[in-house]
């Protein structure tokens, strides 16, 4: 197994998982519409300070992927996750402990500090983050208002 930075030649293989995953429990997500998936993918790997990874295994297949973007702070680089998964034929043996914890040994090769991201309390996501050394912050809340209709 091997993370690599994304590019074209996985992207296919890496929207598909994201699909699968995603569209499936405990996420139940509606990707219906692929021009949707795309524009929304897209927001998340082709832009400046965009950064994203697969995990790749012995025969150069997907098996998951690590989406999000790099933002500078005073107390130094960060990598926010907007999207991390693995294949869900893969998951629960150990790979997405494995792909988290090669992706940070890759991310401080880069000069990143911190690693951030958002996840609901009701999923194993959030078990699955604090066992791989994630810390509730204390410090922060996250908000989400609707525009008006």
């Amino acid at each position: 197994m091997e993370v690599k930075q994304l590019s074209s030649i996985y992207y296919e293989e890496m929207r598909q998982i994201f699909v699968d995953v995603f569209s499936a429990e405990p996420w139940n997500d509606k990707w219906v519409d692929d021009a949707q998936v795309d524009s929304y993918l897209k927001d998340l790997t082709d832009y400046g300070n965009t950064l994203s990874f697969v995990l790749v295994d012995e025969s150069d297949a997907v098996i998951g992927g690590a989406l999000g973007y790099v933002t500078n702070w005073w107390e130094g680089r960060e990598y926010y996750i907007k999207e991390f998964f693995v294949k869900e034929s893969e998951q629960k043996q150990g790979l997405g402990s494995f792909f988290m914890k090669e992706l940070s040994v890759h991310l401080k090769t880069l000069e990143i500090d911190y690693i951030t991201l958002v996840t609901d309390y009701s999923v194993p996501a959030f078990s699955f983050y604090k066992k791989n050394g994630f810390k509730e912050s204390t410090e922060t809340a996250f908000m989400v208002r609707r525009t008006p209709d």
